[in-house]
Order: structure tokens, then sequence, then C-alpha cells
């Protein structure tokens, strides 16, 4: 009767400390952080600092409108509404089985961060989607640890009161220094040899390349390698990695995000000290009282002000070559997206005839990936090839030489 009494007690001891390591939710590394408010105490909603800086507030709601402070169309998703499929139908057949080739509006300002994720139809693999829309993302893992990550999307988003806000970038400190609030970003920068500028860090936690982990589907930065085109896409086929597979060609694709720090990062601006917010965010004097806008808009909407900074001479002439760039490497992505749509179609075609031995098959899809890699990684960054002309034209002059390529290959099997 002893010895029954000892197991049962083992037992319930053994039932007792699975049941404690199942309630466990770790927290990732990179958001084990002391300067992480309690929950209770976080201060989220950006009305909570109006009255102490009013004009900083005031930019920010400018987010919310269009030039001459006309709401915008929430039917629309778009800062300007423009469609992307119908501006460049080009890109429903070269993202054929992703969300991107049914749906893709240009992106809103930060004031409608929230609200786009949610109402755009394309699928989300979990709450991880919330990591840069809402300044509660690290409230959701400090309450939840890293199971947040796979958690579903609507579920956690229904939950979610804010989107973008001070917190996001200064946590309970607006006014003082930049605090990062993207646990990716944080273990990202542990990858580089160098260490970007606070005022490019604000933005970087978020307009960056990056991808779901397999399991947990925690965003992660390809950054082992670097930042560039070319390191990142070593990182990715070092692993295997794709993000989805064509359903035309089989080809194993990368759907590139949104990489402006990547592109950005080694710039004639950024080697000479400029940061994202010297020109989005740029300080601006009202009644006497200094302050830096949080607009964050393109510096061809205050060129005075942004670019004005540096270039007070030839203020015309410098817009003037930022425009001429953007329109340039625009074209540029066009001739490179035929080229790309005429290979998808080609390779389809010989698939299809079963012209091709699996060696010259693996070697066509090897290219097509390369391309399209490169294509997309100009096209998706935001700022149409200014923010590093001579990166963004060697992207796109690389990807048509890997479709050129694919094409003699397959020109030569008829």
């Amino acid at each position: 009767m002893k010895r029954f009494f000892v197991y049962l007690l083992l037992i319930i001891l053994l039932f007792l400390f699975c049941s404690c390591k199942q309630q466990e939710t770790p927290l990732p590394d990179a958001a084990k952080n002391p300067n992480i408010p309690a929950v209770d105490k976080m201060i989220l909603d950006p009305k909570a600092w109006k009255d102490k800086y009013p004009l900083v507030y005031e930019s920010f709601l400018k987010t919310s409108m269009q030039e001459g402070k006309a709401e915008e169309n929430e039917n629309l998703g778009g800062q300007h509404p423009i469609d992307y499929l119908e501006k460049n139908p080009n890109i429903a057949i070269l993202y054929e089985g992703t969300g991107y080739g049914k749906e893709f509006y240009a992106a809103r300002g930060h004031y409608y961060a929230m609200e786009d994720v949610i109402g755009t139809a394309r699928p989300k693999p979990g709450a991880s989607c919330l990591a840069c829309k809402t300044a509660e993302y690290e409230k959701l893992i400090v309450e939840n640890g890293a199971k947040v990550f796979a958690a579903d999307f609507q579920d956690t988003a229904q939950n979610v009161e804010f989107g973008i806000t001070c917190y996001n970038c200064h946590r309970n400190t607006p006014g003082e220094k930049v605090q990062i609030t993207s646990p990716h970003f944080t273990k990202g920068l542990e990858l580089l040899a160098f260490e970007p500028k606070v005022g490019t860090q604000a933005c970087a936690q978020c307009h960056v390349e990056y991808y779901f982990e397999k399991e947990s589907l925690e965003p992660v930065l390809p950054w082992k390698n670097g930042v560039g085109v070319d390191e990142i896409e070593a990182y990715y086929d070092e692993m295997g990695f794709y993000d989805w597979e064509h359903p035309r060609t089989g080809t194993q694709l990368i759907k590139v995000q949104h990489p402006e720090f990547e592109m950005f990062t080694g710039s004639v601006h950024d080697s000479m000290g400029v940061t994202c917010i010297s020109c989005h965010m740029p300080k601006l004097t009202e009644n006497g009282q200094e302050y830096r806008s949080h607009w964050a808009k393109s510096p061809l909407k205050t060129p005075e002000e942004s670019c004005g900074q540096c270039h007070r001479e030839d203020l015309k002439s410098v817009v003037a070559s930022a425009q001429s760039t953007q329109k340039g490497i625009d074209a540029k992505e066009v001739e490179v997206s035929d080229k790309l749509v005429k290979l998808t179609k080609d390779l389809t075609a010989a698939i299809e005839s079963q012209k091709l031995d699996d060696k010259t098959l693996e070697k066509l899809r090897s290219l097509h990936r390369k391309a399209q890699y490169r294509w997309d990684f100009v096209f998706v960054e935001n700022s149409t090839g200014f923010h590093n002309e001579g990166k963004a034209w060697n992207a796109l002059e690389d990807a048509q030489k890997y479709a050129d390529e694919a094409l003699g290959i397959l020109a030569g099997l008829k």
C-alpha cells in the first residue's frame, strides 16, 4: 500500500511538471528586452501625446490624407488609387500562384496599416503578418510568446485596436531616442557587419525583405551573407528556400517584399550620412517651433524641406533628376517584365511539348528564378530606383541577362 501511494505521488508530480511545460510561452530572444514596458504600462494610443507634441501629432494624421487634405478612398487600398495589376498586367502572369497575382494595390499611409492588412484578400499564414502593422505587436509577443507568430490572423487581428503609432519607434518615450520594437529586426542587426544609423533603423525595422520560418512562421531577415541582391539570393539558395512554385513552369520562385533598407544601403546618400528620416521625415518650423514631420511621405512631396536641406541652389534640377531616374527605372521594369512573361510562356510550351531533358529543365528553371527574383527586388522596392540607382539598374540588367540566356536555350530547341 505504501508503495502504491509513492507511485501515485510520482505520477501526480510528473503530470504537474508536464502541464507546466506545456503552458510555457517562451519569448523570442530579441523580445527579452529590459526596455519593454509592462503590458499595462504600454502607451499605444497616439492621442496620449497629442497635447505634448501637437505639431508632430498633426503631421502623423496627414498619413490618412492625400494632398489637399482630401480623405483617401478606402475602397481602393492605395495612397494613389493604383491597382498594380491594372497598371502592369504582366504581374498577373509573373505572380500567378500567389495572392499578388489576384490582388495588388499600392500601399496607403501608416495610418491605414491595420485596416489595409485586414482588408486585403491575399492569404495571411499567421498573426506574424501583423509584425509591421500595429503598435500592439510587441504586446502580443509579451503576452503570448513565440506561439503568436502562427496564431490565426483574423482571430488575433480582431482584438487589435491600434495600427502604427508612436510606440512602434519610441515605445513610451516619444521625443527621445528611437527604440526598436520589431524582434526580427533586432535579430537581423546581429547579422550585419555594420550598424545602420538610428534614423535609418527607425524605418528599416519594417521596410525590409523577409520570409517566414517554415514551422514557427516567425519573420526572419535573410541577411546572413549580407544585404545585397546577390547575397540574399545566395542565402535563399543555400537553404533551398522558395515562396511558391509557379503553376505553369514549376519554377520555385522567391517573392520579394519591400527591400527599401537593402536597396538604400551603400547608396550615395547612405555613404554621406543621410538617413531615412532625413528625407522622409524632415525638420519643419511652424510658428517659430521646430519639429520633425511624421507624415513619412516621398521627399518629392516636400522637396524644399527634404531635398533643400542639402541641395539649396539647384533644387529644381535635383527634383527633375529624381523623376528622370524613376521614369527610366520604371520603363526598364516593364521591359524586363515583358521578357519574363515571354520566358514563362515559352518555358511552359517547352514543358508541355516534352522537349526538355531533366538537366536542361533544371537549368531553365534556375535562370527563371534568378531573373524574376532580381526584377521583383526592384519592382517592389518603393523608391522606383531612386534609393540606389546603380544597384537597381544592375539588378534589372542581370535579370534581363538571365532571361535572355533562358530564351536563347529555348529558341535553340525549335
